[in-house]
């Protein structure tokens, strides 16, 4: 499985596993450690969770059952809203540890930005890597104004910023200031189909003509179309399946490529269309949403 290196040396591997939302958000239960277990069969390595999914529990029970050494998966969780500030985040660090069952995790990330707390949180992540409970640490959905304000206070910097990207949200501005900051993009809902959203299938990128002309062309789903976009331009892609069909095209992607002509053709699709929050004031709503209790 093909790797990208962090901008502090460490590696990870390019396609993960999106945990979120399997069965339905906040399933924690046979089904998702089940999932999880195929997923690690399959090959996935990098497997992303949440404290607010409410499976951190499952999926540590699918990697300590899998018989694959710790030290060769590389887990990400992340602190959400409610459990933001100094103390609060280093309370949550412990409590996913103790879910997932590890001593440490490869990537912690702050999931949404919360303004007032930023600072407080940033600090508490440093501590958790000075104490090696985080071996890298990140952001997700932080927009340009949020990194910048992180950088006043951060002695450590981020090495990664997680978004929505997808076809119709390509995020080509923030991806170059990711980029130009030493962060590694990552796509969450890369294929804009997230079964949480509203939205009809046939108005999302899977079954755009471009998408589904490019599939037929290499003899490949929408799907891998669109992973290996993301791919052959440098981004860690994390999508979530339930199916081992689908969980297994993802990761055959070695077997085509898109011409630069064809990951143009893609990149035009952008229509600034988010299927999920806005980064800009989620925080609001998600401080009524709180972590379930395990």
């Amino acid at each position: 499985m093909q790797s990208l290196s962090l901008s502090n040396g460490q590696s990870i591997p390019q396609v993960g596993f999106g945990t979120a939302a399997i069965g339905s958000m906040h399933q924690n239960d046979s089904h998702v450690k089940d999932t999880v277990l195929k997923a690690i069969e399959l090959g996935y390595r990098h497997i992303d969770t949440a404290s607010f999914y409410g499976n951190e529990q499952t999926v540590g029970q699918a990697i300590a059952e899998s018989g694959v050494a710790r030290k060769d998966f590389f887990i990400t969780t992340k602190v959400w809203d409610t459990q933001q500030g100094y103390q609060p985040t280093l309370a949550a660090m412990e409590r996913s540890l103790e879910l997932l069952g590890l001593d440490y995790v490869d990537l912690y990330l702050v999931h949404w930005p919360y303004p007032e707390k930023t600072h407080a949180t940033w600090k508490a992540l440093e501590k958790l890597h000075e104490e090696k409970c985080a071996r890298s640490l990140g952001l997700s959905n932080f927009t340009k104004r949020d990194i910048q304000q992180l950088f006043e206070v951060a002695e450590i910097k981020p090495v990664y910023n997680q978004l929505e990207l997808h076809p119709y949200m390509t995020q080509k501005p923030l991806i170059e200031y990711c980029e130009s900051k030493g962060m590694v993009v990552s796509c969450w809902s890369p294929l804009g189909s997230g079964s949480w959203s509203d939205v009809k299938f046939e108005d999302k990128p899977m079954a755009d003509p471009v998408i589904t002309k490019l599939a037929e062309k290499y003899g490949v789903s929408a799907g891998q179309v669109i992973i290996k976009w993301d791919v052959q331009q440098g981004r860690v892609v994390i999508p979530k399946s339930e199916s081992e069909k689908n969980m297994r095209a993802n990761l055959e992607l070695d077997h085509f490529s898109l011409t630069e002509q064809e990951l143009n053709a893609i990149d035009e699709l952008n229509r600034d269309e988010r299927f999920g929050d806005d980064p800009v004031d989620a925080y609001q709503a998600n401080l009524d949403r709180p972590v379930p209790q395990v």
